[in-house]
């Protein structure tokens, strides 16, 4: 996991606390019943806990019907919700959604408000996250509860300070994503093209 710092940043600023369900929507998924049929196949992204270890959340585990989304208790989170596994081998993982995707019961997703945008949001959870494992519940089956996600205090500074903060951070976010997604693209385009090269069918000499 990469963790993220920007108190020397913010050193100096002044600041009031609040706790984050206050500010930002801290939402549970779920899974549509696997019994429907009619439920899955669709167009609307959803993903299980195990993407929560990837650095960027680039693409979907499975899609989803509109019914499946009604009947459910899973929500549609929007790109740049900050999403963290709450239980199971990807306990405390901590990723960031790159696509609108719903998610399984195992992963809380945090939204952007505006008082508090995605560029903050994430490192804050990642930099929090062992202090919500230390309140992990449960028996044979740890989990971090989404009310202990919610009661988190986070400083909430002025909007001059979030607007300058937020101007030199975004940025490097959109670089980020931008080379995830072009990663991505590289490895399909090897994948597709390294058995026709091994076959014989392409030829890389001149």
């Amino acid at each position: 996991m990469i963790h993220l710092n920007f108190s020397n940043y913010f050193s100096n600023k002044s600041y009031e606390k609040k706790a984050l369900g206050e500010i930002c929507s801290v939402t549970l998924g779920g899974t549509p019943s696997r019994s429907k049929v009619e439920y899955w196949n669709g167009t609307i992204p959803w993903i299980n806990s195990g993407e929560i270890n990837k650095f960027r959340i680039i693409s979907p585990s499975e899609h989803i019907t509109e019914l499946g989304l009604v009947k459910s208790s899973t929500k549609l989170l929007p790109k740049h919700t900050t999403v963290l596994a709450i239980t199971g081998a990807t306990l405390g993982q901590v990723s960031l959604l790159e696509i609108d995707s719903c998610s399984n019961q195992s992963v809380v997703g945090v939204q952007p408000s505006e008082e508090l945008p995605y560029t903050f949001i994430y490192p804050f959870i990642v930099n929090k996250i062992h202090q919500l494992i230390a309140k992990q519940t449960g028996g044979a089956q740890q989990h971090i509860n989404k009310g202990n996600v919610e009661e988190l205090s986070v400083p909430l500074y002025t909007s001059n300070t979030i607007e300058e903060y937020n101007s030199i951070v975004e940025p490097i976010f959109n670089k980020i994503s931008n080379n995830c997604f072009e990663n991505e693209r590289l490895i399909m385009l090897r994948d597709s093209l390294l058995p026709k090269l091994m076959s014989g069918e392409l030829s890389v000499t001149g």
